[in-house]
């Protein structure tokens, strides 16, 4: 199984989600679903709806997923890349993966209860649009807790362990700061960091936007073009050449870090 990739990312998806592995052999593999993952990928409203509805449970459903190689041999879900069913794991994948929370993976020496400061992490794209093109992701963390501000956030803790799950002996800290405004502090932030930037790159969007539309213009005045299509290469240019910033988070998450793991990322 480990010689397919999709076998190995459907694997680990399911696992991390807390579903069942039943079984697992070269080649094939059964998972019994969670409900929230039966609600995700099995179609099945309407039953989840009746569960509800007469305040019962529920029995969320197995699947079964197989190498194109076993043919009709076995019962279950070929994984190839034009899977209907993977490129639904995919989508709810990214759906899930827009925000996490994760707790910090730390042992307590002495059985003592260990504090976890709740850092709010975002991962924003920058946009630079006009005659030359870029993006930038900046990775911002900021401690719900004291305000402390963290830029290349993902980065300073790529190299520690996190579980869905908080670890024995430790418990997550009731934020200062709400999850609004701690976002709303971050965006103030980038917009201020933005405003810090080097506008050279605009500036020579601007000369070439300005220097196109002369060219334009002159083609119009010599009657060589209608007006109506100059007014569409003219919009065309704007949209070519003229400078602009957009900005848009990529995904974040909730992420709860030791007291010692937060003053090292602040160092």
């Amino acid at each position: 199984m480990n010689a397919n990739k999709y076998y190995e990312f459907t694997k680990e998806f399911f696992t991390i989600n807390g579903c069942t592995i039943e079984e697992l052999i070269p080649n094939y593999m059964t998972v019994h679903l969670t409900k929230e993952m039966d609600e995700s990928l099995m179609n099945r409203p309407f039953y989840w709806h009746y569960m509800k509805k007469m305040n019962r449970e529920g029995e969320p459903m197995s699947l079964s997923f197989k190498d194109i190689s076993l043919g009709d041999q076995e019962e279950g879900v070929f994984l190839h890349a034009g899977t209907p069913k993977l490129q639904q794991i995919y989508q709810v994948a990214l759906e899930k993966g827009f925000m996490t929370r994760l707790y910090e993976a730390v042992e307590s020496k002495d059985n003592n209860n260990l504090a976890l400061h709740p850092w709010l992490f975002v991962n924003i794209k920058l946009t630079f649009r006009g005659k030359q093109s870029k993006d930038q992701i900046l990775s911002i963390g900021l401690n719900l807790i004291n305000g402390a501000l963290i830029h290349d956030a993902m980065d300073k803790i790529i190299d520690y362990s996190f579980n869905p799950k908080i670890s024995d002996y430790t418990f997550p800290m009731t934020p200062v700061i709400r999850l609004e405004s701690g976002y709303n502090r971050i965006v103030q932030h980038t917009e201020a960091y933005i405003s810090k930037l080097d506008t050279e790159w605009a500036s020579h969007s601007i000369e070439q936007l300005n220097y196109e539309k002369q060219l334009l213009e002159g083609f119009y005045n010599s009657n060589d073009i209608e007006e109506e299509q100059y007014e569409k290469e003219l919009d065309q240019l704007n949209v070519r050449y003229k400078p602009r910033i957009t900005l848009s988070v990529a995904n974040g998450g909730l992420i709860y870090l030791s007291v010692s793991t937060s003053q090292q990322l602040l160092q």
